[in-house]
């Protein structure tokens, strides 16, 4: 299940902060926690990733060097996935109780909340993100092991998110997919580096083709593609490619 979150500022000219991931993250786990508080505890200790969140969605904005966004537009828009729909709702619920969304100095009022229509997705899809997908991996340096951050551009990147889709798919949904592979196909790719708590991750905004396994696909959609999709990394949207043909440019 995914929706759409619209939040008003609660005052004109509200800056949001660049680095916004962390806050986000512990408030939707505190909307739940005032609903459920088992399904809070299992998202937050868990070691699976059971969600995922897209970036702030500010139509019109001014970037304010050293600060962040300043909001111009009406209201901003957030979407919350999973294939949980307790969780969802939960969240949902959480948030007409208490509709507040505060990030940093910045505070945002809940006013519309919406509940997406599944995409149909095919053998072969083209996905936009959302959020910045993040694959990790394990690099030995001198004699320390340090993790990585990997881009779509290394060898390695590929082999790891198919690694990464089917442990956290067999963790989640209880078995593998009956259908296990896939490939990817990276139209084009911007890089961006996150601040979550006091730890910055590496991850990539793209557009991919992506051909294989539907279960994988769509295990992707609702719960989002690489590592620490609870932290809003992962979250991709199905491109209709008849409508939206300058996406395959």
């Amino acid at each position: 299940m995914r929706v759409e979150i619209k939040f008003r500022p609660a005052e004109e000219g509200t800056i949001l902060p660049f680095n916004y991931n962390y806050d986000v993250y512990t408030q939707l786990v505190a909307k739940m926690a005032t609903v459920s508080p088992e399904i809070a505890r299992e998202a937050e200790v868990s070691h699976v990733d059971y969600f995922t969140f897209s970036r702030i969605m500010v139509r019109k904005r001014e970037l304010i060097p050293d600060r962040g966004i300043r909001v111009l537009s009406d209201d901003v828009s957030l979407y919350i996935s999973s294939s949980s729909n307790e969780l969802i709702k939960a969240v949902v619920e959480g948030f007409i109780d208490s509709p507040i969304l505060q990030i940093g100095d910045a505070t945002f009022i809940a006013d519309d909340i919406k509940v997406l229509k599944e995409p149909r997705i095919k053998e072969s899809a083209l996905f936009s993100t959302l959020s910045p997908i993040m694959v990790r991996t394990v690099k030995l340096s001198g004699n320390r092991m340090k993790i990585w951050d990997l881009y779509p551009n290394e060898e390695s990147f590929f082999d790891k998110l198919r690694k990464v889709m089917l442990m956290r798919y067999s963790a989640i949904m209880g078995e593998m997919p009956e259908e296990r592979d896939f490939s990817i196909d990276v139209v084009k790719f911007k890089p961006v580096r996150i601040l979550v708590k006091d730890t910055y991750y590496r991850g990539s905004l793209m557009i991919f083709r992506y051909t294989g396994s539907r279960e994988i696909a769509r295990f992707g959609y609702e719960n989002g593609f690489g590592e620490k999709t609870r932290y809003g990394f992962g979250m991709v949207k199905v491109i209709d490619e008849e409508r939206e043909p300058e996406a395959r440019e």
